[in-house]
């Protein structure tokens, strides 16, 4: 039996940012209703590197499908000209563990961390929105602009920050090749958050980013950056000014946003108002009024990577041109 080893060239033939909110949805709606298994992350820290290592498996009966999901977090990779998250998926069949597919994980990682905060906004963000902030203008900024312009076409102005200007001119090239929106270079984090409807940070902070007194009112905020134990982007007088929601209690707790200010006791489980899966099904409320401010602390599920990764199986497999240019092995032989 043959294992398919994809690229991201190959990912990106079928996977666009609408197909990749498609899959991210039904993930979110999955863990809602918690028809999967996903046991907890795994981190090995690589201290001499400033780096780590994550692994998380998960297995999904309805599609059905199982995985592993492997990635790097290391912060100076930009000096090496390597991204800061790289990562791989391993596509497993549940009924007899043969690897069905070694699965680039870099490019789907961006895509639906971007399909998580875009969601997050269709269902906590007020209905209309103008004006976008983003603190942090690198790979994961981008794809959240790209989710964002989907979900809230109406956008026209975008603000952003980054203590490296060349990304920031970099984003704003980006998000002006596609869409005809402004957009504002500015010299400090202050000018990316006031005055709009949506926040994006993506950012490797280990301290807050801005407190609350320069948040609009109304304004949702996605709260990206923060995945790792010790990494904090918000303060927790927003945490609790806000309605505050996560992907995931359990692993939000340990190292997604709240995961600072939750161990220092500065919030509580009762802070948190919902997991956004529980908001996608209709058990929870994400807004109660225009003038709330919304937070989604997004540390990102397997789930949603596995879903995404055999759907890009699945379309690759069902197209005879693409199948047949992919990578193949025998790693039984």
């Amino acid at each position: 039996m043959q294992t398919y080893l994809i690229k991201k060239s190959d990912v990106a033939k079928v996977l666009d940012m609408e197909s990749c909110i498609e899959s991210v949805e039904s993930a979110f709606r999955l863990f809602g209703h918690e028809k999967f298994q996903m046991p907890a992350r795994t981190f090995l820290t690589i201290e001499e590197y400033n780096g780590d290592i994550r692994s998380t498996p998960a297995y999904i009966p309805e599609y059905p499908i199982a995985g592993v999901k492997a990635n790097s977090d290391h912060p100076d990779n930009y000096k090496l000209d390597l991204p800061t998250k790289i990562a791989t998926i391993l596509l497993i069949d549940p009924k007899s563990g043969f690897l069905i597919a070694v699965v680039d994980g870099t490019y789907i990682s961006n895509m639906r961390t971007g399909a998580a905060g875009g969601i997050a906004a269709r269902y906590m963000a007020n209905k209309t929105v103008n004006v976008v902030g983003f603190v942090g203008a690198g790979k994961q900024a981008r794809a959240l602009f790209d989710a964002l312009m989907i979900v809230h076409p109406e956008i026209k102005k975008i603000k952003v920050y980054d203590i490296i200007r060349k990304h920031s001119e970099l984003f704003a090239k980006y998000c002006t090749s596609g869409h005809s929106v402004e957009v504002e270079i500015v010299d400090e984090t202050a000018g990316a958050v006031t005055g709009c409807g949506i926040v994006n940070t993506s950012t490797s902070a280990r301290n807050p980013l801005f407190n609350d007194s320069i948040v609009s009112p109304g304004t949702h905020i996605n709260a990206i950056g923060a995945d790792t134990a010790g990494r904090q982007e918000m303060s927790s007088s927003i945490l609790k000014k806000a309605i505050t929601v996560v992907d995931d209690w359990d692993k939000a707790s340990d190292f997604g946003e709240i995961n600072v200010p939750f161990h220092m006791g500065e919030i509580t489980r009762a802070d948190i108002q919902a997991e956004l899966g529980e908001i996608i099904i209709g058990e929870k409320n994400g807004r109660r009024s225009e003038d709330d401010i919304t937070v989604f602390d997004s540390v990102g599920l397997a789930v949603q990577d596995l879903i995404t990764a055999w759907n890009v199986y699945k379309r690759l497999m069902e197209n005879e041109e693409y199948k047949s240019k992919l990578l193949d092995v025998s790693f039984l032989d």
